[in-house]
């Protein structure tokens, strides 16, 4: 006597449901990679690098061109003024600087609340004034 398992339909029913149900799984824990690992943020402190140190900036004018990418994040934050960033994630903001030490903090948020926080000094030394283009 035998417990119906043995005839090849069956088997290979069994066998197409685990390996959806697997498959379903598989995909579900791919898609939250995203949520697990929460925002990036990172920086682009001069034309030419593409680093994300920037701890301490010398401007020689009074607006400093703040751009960076970010990754899973839904607002940015910098000082208390949301930014707006492209579909790619890159955003650009002109920063208006004091002479001397200006510390910038950048926060950047996803939806679930997770939080990721940069401050940078710039360093002005009032010599030369510009106008901010948009």
């Amino acid at each position: 006597m035998t417990l119906g398992y043995t005839d090849g339909k069956t088997k290979i029913k069994i066998f197409l449901l685990i390996f959806g149900l697997l498959s379903i799984s598989a995909f579900t824990v791919f898609e939250l990679r995203k949520v697990i690992s929460g925002p990036k943020l990172t920086l682009i402190c001069n034309e030419n690098s593409k680093t994300d140190e920037c701890n301490y900036i010398q401007s020689d004018t009074n607006i400093y061109v703040l751009s960076g990418k970010t990754n899973n994040v839904s607002d940015i934050v910098i000082g208390d003024r949301k930014i707006y960033m492209d579909i790619e994630g890159n955003f650009k903001e002109n920063i208006l600087l004091y002479p001397g030490i200006n510390l910038i903090t950048i926060k950047s948020l996803d939806r679930f609340g997770k939080e990721v926080k940069k401050e940078i000094s710039i360093y002005y030394n009032g010599s030369k004034l510009s106008v901010a283009k948009k």
